[in-house]
């Protein structure tokens, strides 16, 4: 049996060697890439295959949480290129937890769909509630389909031709009766 060989120093390792990631150390020679200080073999961290204490592992290499920028050591979640800690990934309006839910980034912060639609969507003109599917666009505003009514009677409009009465959708059988003018009501 050949004799252990320090990776370190090419020394025979002898009476006791610590074997890690497929390298040998005398006991003594077993130290941090980044500061120099001797390991502890049972508690340490491999970084691009080097060994690194715990305290420089978590001041230089530990991914951060985006949100809170402490180091994330237990489970995480990824999305949009960056990391968080699963109990930080929330909503930064009503602190919702979004790792199970559809989520929205402006900026780089999160909203919950209810709170992206209350902040970031188009307001319907009728309703002044915030549009989140089909809209009707007339009058340069848009409509919810259900909210673009006859400002005179509240049918809805579904004809592709309206009339406009102070600024506002009205169906044509109103639009004849408010512009007949008064002396033609006597015929």
């Amino acid at each position: 049996m050949s004799p252990s060989i320090c990776c370190r120093c090419n020394q025979e390792i002898w009476p006791r060697t610590v074997c890690c990631l497929g390298k040998k150390y005398h006991p003594h020679h077993f130290t941090c890439t980044d500061c120099g200080l001797v390991v502890d073999p049972t508690l340490f961290f491999s970084v691009k295959n080097e060994v690194v204490c715990s305290e420089c592992y978590l001041s230089n290499h530990a991914i951060r949480c985006s949100a809170c920028r402490i180091p994330i050591l237990e489970r995480g979640f990824g999305a949009m290129g960056r990391k968080w800690h699963e109990k930080c990934f929330r909503c930064v309006s009503c602190s919702k937890r979004l790792v199970s839910a559809t989520f929205f980034e402006i900026n780089g912060y999160l909203f919950c769909k209810s709170h992206f639609q209350e902040l970031f969507s188009s307001r319907c003109a009728g309703c002044t509630k915030p549009i989140d599917k089909r809209a009707v666009v007339a009058l340069s505003t848009k409509w919810h389909t259900n909210c673009f009514r006859c400002q005179n009677c509240r049918k809805k409009i579904t004809e592709c031709e309206f009339g406009i009465h102070k600024g506002r959708p009205i169906c044509l059988a109103c639009q004849f009766i408010i512009f007949i003018p008064q002396n033609m009501c006597a015929l």
